[in-house]
C-alpha cells in the first residue's frame, strides 16, 4: 500500500463520518501529513469523481456520492492506478502463475466488495485504533 493509498482512503474514510464540507489542512493534521501533500490526493480524488469540493471560508471537501457506492477498489484505481489492482504476473510467475493469479483476483474481489462505509463502520468498531491519528471528525 502506498503513503498516497493510505492517506487518501483514511482522509475518504473521515469524510464519510462528516456532516458537511471539511477543510483540507483539518484533514491533513489529523493524519500528520502536509496540506500540500493531502491536498494533492484529494485532486486526484476530485478528478476521479470519488470527491466534490468548494473554496472559500465555508468550502472544503466532501464525498462526491454516498459513502456505500464508493469501492476501495475505486480509490486504488484513482490513487495509484488501474494497474496496481490485482497485479496478475502476466506470464511471469514461472510455475506459481497460477497461485499469484488467483491471489491477484481475490485482491481485487475484496477490494471490490469494501465501500467506504464498512471501512468506516469497521473502524469505528475497533476500540484499541487511535482516534487522533486516523480519524479527525471525533
Amino acid at each position: 500500500m502506498t503513503a498516497r493509498l493510505a492517506y487518501g482512503l483514511g482522509a475518504l474514510v473521515d469524510l464519510t463520518g462528516a456532516t458537511g464540507p471539511v477543510k483540507g489542512a483539518r484533514l491533513a493534521a489529523g493524519h500528520g501529513v502536509s496540506v500540500g501533500f493531502l491536498e494533492s490526493i484529494l485532486a486526484d480524488l476530485r478528478r476521479g469523481g470519488i470527491v466534490a469540493s468548494k473554496r472559500g471560508g465555508d468550502g472544503g471537501y466532501w464525498l462526491a456520492r454516498p459513502a456505500e457506492e464508493i469501492t476501495v477498489a475505486d480509490v486504488i484505481r484513482t490513487l495509484d492506478g488501474a494497474g496496481q489492482l490485482g497485479g496478475a504476473t502476466n506470464g511471469t510467475g514461472g510455475d506459481l502463475a497460477p497461485v499469484w493469479d488467483a491471489i491477484a483476483e481475490a485482491t481485487v474481489a475484496a477490494a471490490e466488495s469494501l465501500t467506504l462505509a464498512s471501512v468506516a463502520r469497521s473502524r469505528a468498531r475497533a476500540p484499541n485504533m487511535k482516534r487522533d491519528s486516523t480519524n479527525v471528525l471525533s
